[in-house]
């Protein structure tokens, strides 16, 4: 008896408890041809390009697909000049794709932090390779554009670094610069943090090292951070975001509980508005995943690949509209 009360009151408890109040729906698209997690995505023209990651069987990939959200349709553009790597880095700046860096190998081997970086016109599908990276922090490290310039940093090797460079397109030249804290948190070092770009200024959170649940704006000039609303819910890594031109949209991601506890894969799909500092909660993924890859088109908000808590590469791309 006793036993059925308490699933009667877990029922009541749950019946009760306030539900987010969703704002989109998400629909399925063609699945991806050649599953994978930890891949590199950009968007040229409209169209998004998925670039190397791994497969269902561990083995690192050095190929480039290009999806085409008019026609709901994937081309395999076939295996690129670079070496095969997970959690490369890549950026667009005047219709030109800047990427590289990422992993292939054994963990603390200082050959598999990969530091190779390259131009990519995907119009001729001409690649060039430019200056090397300057150190071997490249297991996923951010970077975004201002300017004539690339912002690159806070990789990761054999242990956490905040280090961030500038490279200058016109010289193929490298730079480190003095990123400035203006309060503890985010700018100092993580890992499997995530961001992008939005109405001119560079937001990033999330990651490993401190559990963060912090949310950080790179300022105009590109040297300083300010803080801004946490991320609401719990502390992740390894999430995807994306942003339109009004706001950010943070997605998925892996909740580590320690070493005593499984964690948890998240499911949540949040908006951030830069105007307001504000969070909401708009929509729930049919599986968390971690690992992923997300980009906008058309305003569209397009999520898909990574893994499951089961460790399942997926084929999922799922979009939703702004």
């Amino acid at each position: 008896m006793k036993k059925y009360l308490y699933i009667v009151m877990l029922v009541l408890l749950a019946a009760c408890t306030p539900q987010p109040e969703l704002e989109v729906a998400l629909h399925e698209c063609t699945p991806i041809p050649s599953p994978r997690a930890c891949a590199a995505c950009f968007v040229v023209d409209g169209q998004a390009y998925v670039f190397a990651g791994r497969d269902s069987t561990g083995t690192a990939k050095n190929d480039l697909w290009r999806y085409t959200p008019a026609t709901d349709t994937w081309e395999d553009l076939g295996v690129t000049p670079l070496r095969p790597r997970v959690n490369a880095t890549a950026c667009v700046l005047n219709g030109k794709v800047y990427l590289g860096l990422g992993f292939c190998g054994k963990y603390g081997n200082d050959s598999s932090y990969l530091r190779d970086w390259w131009e990519y016109t995907p119009g001729t599908q001409q690649w060039t390779q430019l200056a090397s990276y300057p150190n071997d922090y490249t297991d996923r490290a951010t970077a975004f554009a201002h300017g004539d310039a690339l912002y690159v940093g806070y990789g990761f090797s054999w242990n956490y670094r905040r280090d961030m460079f500038r490279y200058d397109i016109s010289s193929g030249h490298w730079d480190s610069i003095d990123v400035q804290v203006s309060f503890h948190g985010y700018p100092t070092r993580s890992f499997g943090g995530t961001g992008c770009t939005c109405q001119g200024r560079h937001f990033m959170g999330t990651g490993y090292y401190r559990h963060s649940l912090d949310w950080w704006a790179e300022l105009a000039d590109g040297t300083h951070w300010e803080r801004r609303t946490p991320v609401p819910g719990k502390a992740r890594t390894l999430a995807a975001t994306a942003a339109t031109d009004n706001y950010i949209y943070l997605c998925g991601g892996l909740h580590y509980g320690g070493v005593n506890t499984t964690g948890e894969v998240m499911q949540d799909i949040r908006r951030y508005d830069p105007q307001t500092d504000r969070w909401t909660y708009v929509a729930v993924l049919p599986q968390g995943i971690f690992n992923h890859f997300c980009f906008t088109s058309g305003g569209r908000v397009y999520i898909g690949g990574g893994e499951t808590e089961e460790g399942r590469i997926t084929d999922k791309l799922w979009y939703f509209e702004e």
